[in-house]
């Protein structure tokens, strides 16, 4: 190992109720992981300092945060309590890295390449540390950009279980949300429990569905009598007080909606009942334009080809921009999550 530089000026910090977590992110698409936690620590009033690694973030919050931020995420797989974030470089922070775990067993990994098995090797031997394959709660080392950061797991998210759940609804289509992208949608808005959030563009209800298990209540609209009779069921399966109608969400009225999240129709599953495509999003945007309360929030996904339009529509409706995302679905398909907020 090479002698220590300065690379790394922050402490992990234990100031009463708040101390330093980590929260680890999905790799697979990394910047909506990131987008989505900065939007639940908002939406939890924590403006705490952050720093970001590959597939990594640390922040000063509340255990209470951390545990509510992990278990609504979609994009968000882990959180624990920070014990060192050290120089992989550097023989003496390895040491001291190894005075920390006291010779107990530790699980860690390489997050997307960004450290070198040789280097993470040398720096576990340098440590002392016992490395362990068991992804129990417990200690835990992320190497990720010449860093090895040092942590113990406290949660994980209830992902997993949302989507085996899922699995048993009794009505599926092929083109419904999963169950991460629709949190992810939800927690874009900044949603915070007691809020309304309406979809206008329901399906299977599964945007609504989530929202409810974080505290929001969620109404979900669709024009297909089918479509709609099939979101009741995943309602009544999921035994939630949502509630589902039958209606051209461009025609029906609401007041002061707090925050809107939906997934518009496009491509060949989907229909618009005749309707020009491009006609539907601006009606879209244009009615959420009345009803979305000041300062409100809306997410939305459209297919990458209708971007330049829909920024065009968002700029002629007053809203703004607040940050932008792409999924990746196959070579046909990419589409575009937008944040939007009006002013």
């Amino acid at each position: 190992m090479r002698g220590c530089e300065l690379r790394n000026t922050h402490k992990p910090r234990d100031q009463g109720s708040q101390r330093e977590f980590y929260f680890l992110l999905r790799g697979d698409n990394e910047y909506l992981a990131l987008g989505e936690l900065r939007a639940l620590l908002e939406a939890y009033n924590e403006y705490s300092k952050m720093h970001c690694y590959t597939m990594l973030c640390t922040v000063e919050t509340r255990e209470e945060v951390a545990r509510e931020v992990v278990n609504r995420a979609g994009f968000i797989k882990e959180t624990g309590v920070v014990h060192g974030v050290y120089d992989v470089f550097c023989e003496k922070d390895a040491v001291n890295a190894g005075k920390v775990v006291s010779g107990k067993p530790v699980y860690s990994t390489i997050l997307k390449a960004t450290v070198s098995d040789e280097d993470a090797l040398r720096f576990l031997k340098s440590s002392g540390i016992k490395r362990s394959y068991r992804r129990d709660l417990g200690y835990r080392l992320y190497f990720t950009d010449g860093y090895a950061v040092l942590g113990s797991a406290l949660y994980v998210g209830e992902l997993n279980r949302a989507i085996e759940k899922s699995r048993s609804r009794p009505f599926k289509r092929s083109i419904a949300l999963k169950p991460d992208l629709a949190r992810a949608l939800v927690n874009l808005t900044r949603a915070k429990r007691g809020d309304v959030l309406v979809d206008p563009f329901a399906g299977t209800g599964m945007v609504i569905i989530e929202a409810w298990s974080m505290g929001v209540l969620g109404l979900g609209v669709d024009i297909d009598y089918r479509v709609a009779r099939g979101m009741r069921s995943n309602i009544e399966f999921y035994r939630a007080p949502l509630i589902p109608l039958i209606g051209d969400s461009s025609m029906l009225l609401f007041r002061e909606v707090d925050r809107v999240a939906t997934d518009l129709p496009y491509g060949r599953g989907a229909s618009t009942h005749g309707v020009e495509i491009r006609e539907l999003y601006e009606s879209f945007i244009q009615r959420m334009s009345e009803y979305l309360s000041n300062r409100g929030y809306a997410s939305f996904l459209a297919p990458i080809w209708l971007e330049d339009y829909v920024d065009e529509l968002i700029t002629r409706y007053g809203f703004r921009l607040v940050e932008r995302y792409y999924d990746y679905v196959h070579g046909g398909l990419v589409r575009v999550v937008s944040v939007v907020r009006k002013w």
